[in-house]
């Protein structure tokens, strides 16, 4: 199968290229900002991961619902689509979210997914549609000024770091697992249809922070300094989904447990940041 991977060159993106690619799959990856321009042709389907999380909520919905649609109307023939959503576009609702529950998006981004689900159907009305919608994906290509590799780099250099009291809950998927999603979506026997994606497990803030502190070093608690910031204004306080029609339908169940997908993720950015300081290191010398 050829398949295009918008984005493919991002986080989530290279991870569903490479799995693409071993399993014989030809795969070409695209950034955001060139796919539609390059009107594609000859491709059995189309993997829509770009697009980031823009401070405009003009361009979150350009970038996840209106380049997405036009990249879709711009390659005929397409037999399969699977579009990354995410569950932020559940917005502020009691949890578990269910697939059937309404789509309230709260923020910019969720509210551009919502957008994009509802104009990919008629963008490409022959192909099967796959939605995934997963919760919190984590591993070591996260943006390096997000929260969690904010605070690996923290304890691993000694320094200090200030969060709210960490009540919040997220249920937090490994991107290995998201790709396998992917993969089992872009089979020819995976139903169409919207599905979340995540390990199914709640999980707070506090209690994701002592993980990596402790893989840090069992010293790097002390180094919490939890309460010295105040919750976001409107931020969803708990993220828990159901995952039991991903499950039933398409037989995906995440592998990796939280656990292991943060020592994963300390392990490497900490590996990363000894690399490029022995480099500088030596430079200096």
């Amino acid at each position: 199968m050829k398949v295009l991977v918008a984005g493919g060159r991002g986080f989530i993106g290279r991870e569903v290229v490479a799995r693409l690619n071993a399993a014989g799959h030809e795969a070409v990856a695209t950034g955001r900002g060139d796919t539609a321009a390059t009107a594609p042709q000859g491709f059995d389907a189309l993997v829509w991961a770009a697009g980031g999380r823009p401070v405009s909520a003009e361009q979150c919905v350009a970038d996840h619902a209106h380049a997405a649609v036009k990249t879709a109307r711009a390659m005929p023939g397409l037999k399969k689509i699977v579009y990354m959503s995410s569950a932020e576009v559940y917005g502020l609702q009691d949890v578990p979210f269910h697939e059937d529950a309404p789509l309230l998006g709260a923020s910019p981004l969720g509210q551009a997914k919502v957008a994009g689900e509802h104009s990919m159907p008629a963008a490409a009305p022959e192909a099967k549609l796959v939605i995934l919608r997963p919760c919190w994906v984590i591993g070591p290509g996260l943006a390096p000024s997000t929260f969690l590799p904010t605070l690996i780099s923290s304890l691993h250099q000694r320094r200090r770091y200030s969060m709210t009291p960490g009540q919040q809950t997220r249920d937090m998927v490994y991107v290995d697992d998201v790709a396998r999603a992917v993969l089992r979506s872009l089979d020819d026997d995976a139903p169409a249809g919207a599905y979340n994606i995540g390990t199914g497990v709640e999980t707070s803030v506090l209690d994701m922070a002592l993980i990596i502190a402790e893989r840090v070093r069992s010293s790097a608690i002390a180094l919490l300094d939890v309460g010295a910031r105040p919750y976001r204004e409107g931020e969803a306080f708990r993220v828990a989904i159901d995952v039991s029609r991903a499950k039933e339908k398409l037989g995906f169940v995440a592998e990796i447990s939280l656990e292991d997908g943060l020592a994963r993720m300390v392990d490497e950015l900490m590996r990363a940041a000894d690399e490029r300081a022995a480099k500088a290191q030596v430079a200096v010398v």
